[in-house]
C-alpha cells in the first residue's frame, strides 16, 4: 500500500449487497464490513473526542483541531504560551529518554537458562554472544536515524499527553504514522488489552498499486467518472485484530496479530493480509491513563485541567488589563480657560495659556488588582513547571551526554507523572521499538533476526536508563574490588584479558574489530613468543662453544683453524 494517505474527512459508501457473510477469506474477517463495525464503535467516543479539543484549546490546538477543520483554517488561540511549553518540554523528555543520544534505545541480551549448556562448554560463548548482540542493537539504531521515527514519535507523545488516546500505526519502516482518535477506534477486553483497532482514511487511488486500484474501482466503478484522475478518492478501513491460539504447559496463550485493509463495502484488499508477532502490531492503540473497562482512556493534561484553564482565563485578564492600561485618554474641564484646540494642536516644549488642572488624563487604577493576578499566574506556573518539568534540571544535548543525565531525567519522571512513564516504556514504546526492529529485519536480510526464547528485549526505561552502562560499571567495579583484594598481578592472572575486553566493548557499544586480538589471535601470538623463547634458550647454550673458539683463535694470532675444504 502507498504510505501518502489522507486524513479522513469524509464519509464512506453505505455497504450493501455485495458483502457476502460466507465468503472465504480465513481468519482475515470481523464477519461483518470493517466500516460497520467501526460506525459501530465509534458511537462512544464523541465525549472522548470533545475532551481531547478542549485540552488542546488550552495548549497545543494544532494537536487536535476542531471537528471540520482543514489545512489553513483558523484556530483558537491561546492567550498564554505556558501549555504548549509544558507539553512540548514533556514530551521531549519523553522521546529524551526513548532515544537517548549516544545510549541503547533497547537492551539486548541472552537467556542464559536457554545457552547455559553451551556456555559451560565453551566459556566465552556468553562474551562473544553480548559483542554480537551489541552490534546488532549499534545497526538497528544508526538505520532508525536515518527514518522519521523519533519525529513521529514525539507528535504521538504530543497527542497522548493531550487527548489521552492515538494511535501509532507502523507498515514501512520509513514511513511510521500517528493518528487522533476521531479516525479511528478501539475494542479492549476488561484488562484494557485491544482486541481490534480499526482505522479509517481517505486516500488517493492514483497512489495505490495497480492491482489494489482495479479492486478498488471494482468495488466503486462510479470513482471512473471523476474528473481530474488524481482526485478520486477511496475510503479504505485497516484492521488489526488479536488472533488466540491453545495455551501451552505454562498456561500462557499463542497470540499474535491478523493485519488487513477493507473497501468501504467490505471487499477485502488482495496483498494487505499478514500475521505478525504479539510484540509486533502494526497498529497498537495507545492510552495513557487507563480506564479500564472502557475502550478509551485518560489524558494527562485532563489531570491538570483546572490549572490549565485557570492559566488561560488569568493570562486573559492580564491581556484585556494590557489593553486597558495602554488606552490613553485626555481630558480637558469643560467651560475652562484651556483651550482643546491648543491641547490637541501642541507640541513638546510649548506654551499654553490655561490652568495644568484643568487637563487630566485617564488611568485605570487597577495596579492592585493586576497584582493579585499576576502572583496568582506564577503560583498556577509553578505547580504546572513541577507536573510537566519545567523546572527540572537542564541536561546537555549531543552525543556525550552520560548515562547518569539519562537515569537522573528518568527518575523524574517516574516521580512527576506518578509511574506513568514506566508505563509507556513497558507499552507504548516497547512495541514501537520491537515493530521497527522486525521492519528492519525485513528490510536488510543481511540483520540476523532475533532468535525467539534466546534473546530478550529490554527497553531502557527510568531507573533503568543506563541501559550498557550499567554493566560498564559492574565490570570496572569487579577489577577494581579484585586488585584492592589481590594485588594487581594476582588479578592479571585471574582474569581473561580478551574475555573481558570483549564483554567491556558489548556494554560500551563499541566495534572491537581490529582493536581487540581474538582468542585465536592471541594463541597464535602465545605460540609464537613461545617458539622465540625456545630459540634464544637453544643460542644461548650454543654461545659457550663459540666464544671459546674465538678465543683460541685469537690467541693464535688470528690464524683460524684448517676447514675441510683446505686440507
Amino acid at each position: 500500500m502507498a504510505d501518502n494517505f489522507l486524513p479522513a474527512t469524509g464519509q464512506g459508501v453505505a455497504a450493501d449487497e455485495d458483502w457476502e457473510e460466507g465468503e472465504d477469506r480465513g481468519e482475515y474477517s470481523l464477519g461483518e464490513p470493517a466500516k460497520d463495525a467501526y460506525e459501530a464503535l465509534s458511537t462512544y467516543r464523541e465525549s472522548v473526542n470533545w475532551m481531547a479539543r478542549r485540552m488542546a484549546e488550552l495548549t497545543i490546538p494544532s494537536v487536535f483541531p476542531p471537528q471540520g477543520y482543514r489545512a489553513g483554517d483558523d484556530l483558537p488561540g491561546n492567550n498564554h504560551s505556558l501549555g504548549a511549553q509544558c507539553v512540548n518540554t514533556l514530551a521531549s523528555k519523553l522521546l529524551f529518554m526513548a532515544f537517548p543520544p549516544g545510549q541503547p534505545i533497547a537492551k539486548l541480551e541472552p537467556v542464559v537458562a536457554s545457552m547455559q549448556e553451551a556456555i559451560d562448554q565453551d566459556p566465552e560463548l556468553y562474551a562473544k554472544t553480548l559483542l554480537a548482540l551489541s552490534q546488532l542493537e549499534l545497526m538497528h539504531r544508526n538505520r532508525f536515524a536515518s527514518t522519521p521515527l523519533q519525529a513521529t514519535y514525539v507528535g504521538y507523545l504530543k497527542l497522548l499527553l493531550i487527548a489521552g488516546n492515538a494511535l501509532w500505526k507502523h507498515i514501512r519502516l520509513g514511513s511510521p504514522t500517528f493518528h487522533r482518535s476521531d479516525c479511528y477506534v478501539v475494542s479492549r477486553d476488561r484488562n484494557g488489552h485491544p482486541l481490534v483497532t480499526i482505522h479509517h482514511e481517505k486516500v488517493r487511488v492514483t497512489t495505490l498499486p495497480k492491482d489494489v486500484q482495479e479492486a478498488i474501482y471494482e468495488d466503486r466503478p462510479e470513482l471512473l467518472d471523476v474528473k481530474p484522475e488524481w482526485s478520486r478518492e477511496a475510503d479504505i478501513y485497516s484492521v488489526c485484530k488479536l488472533k488466540t491460539g491453545e495455551a501451552d504447559d505454562d498456561g500462557d496463550e499463542d497470540r499474535s496479530w491478523l493485519y488487513w485493509q477493507e473497501t468501504c463495502k467490505g471487499k477485502l484488499i488482495p496483498g494487505t493480509e499478514v500475521e505478525t508477532d504479539y510484540d509486533d502490531a502494526p497498529m497498537w492503540p495507545g492510552w495513557l491513563i487507563a480506564n479500564y473497562g472502557d475502550n478509551w482512556g485518560r489524558s494527562y493534561c485532563e489531570e491538570y485541567r483546572g490549572d490549565l484553564f485557570s492559566a488561560e482565563v488569568m493570562a486573559s485578564a492580564l491581556n484585556d488589563g494590557t489593553a486597558l492600561a495602554s488606552w490613553a485618554l485626555t481630558f480637558v474641564k469643560p467651560g475652562s480657560r484651556t483651550s482643546v484646540r491648543q491641547v490637541q494642536k501642541a507640541r513638546n516644549l510649548d506654551i499654553l495659556s490655561g490652568a495644568a488642572e484643568d487637563v487630566t488624563v485617564f488611568r485605570s487604577d487597577k495596579t492592585a488588582d493586576f497584582n493579585f493576578v499576576v502572583n496568582r499566574e506564577a503560583t498556577v506556573g509553578r505547580r504546572l513547571g513541577a507536573a510537566f518539568l519545567l523546572d527540572s534540571a537542564t541536561r546537555r544535548e549531543g552525543e556525550r551526554v552520560t548515562a547518569e543525565e539519562v537515569a537522573r531525567v528518568g527518575r523524574e519522571l517516574d516521580q512527576a507523572m506518578g509511574g506513568l512513564y514506566t508505563q509507556i516504556g513497558h507499552g507504548d514504546q516497547r512495541r514501537i521499538i520491537m515493530r521497527a526492529i522486525r521492519l528492519h529485519e525485513e528490510e536488510n536480510r543481511k540483520v540476523p533476526a532475533l532468535p525467539k526464547g534466546v534473546v530478550d528485549v529490554n527497553v531502557v526505561t527510568g531507573v533503568d536508563a543506563m541501559g550498557q552502562s550499567t554493566e560498564v560499571n559492574n565490570l570496572t567495579g569487579f577489577v577494581k574490588v579484585l586488585a584492592e583484594t589481590f594485588g594487581n598481578e594476582a588479578t592479571a592472572s585471574l582474569l581473561k584479558a580478551g574475555n573481558f575486553a570483549s564483554r567491556l566493548a558489548a556494554a560500551m557499544s563499541v566495534k572491537p574489530d581490529g582493536l581487540v586480538p581474538s582468542q585465536q589471535e592471541l594463541d597464535q601470538a602465545k605460540a609464537q613468543a613461545q617458539q622465540q623463547g625456545m630459540a634464544q634458550e637453544l643460542m644461548g647454550k650454543a654461545a659457550g662453544p663459540v666464544a671459546g673458539a674465538l678465543a683460541a683463535r685469537m690467541a693464535d694470532g688470528g690464524q683460524s683453524p684448517p676447514t675441510e675444504a683446505g686440507q
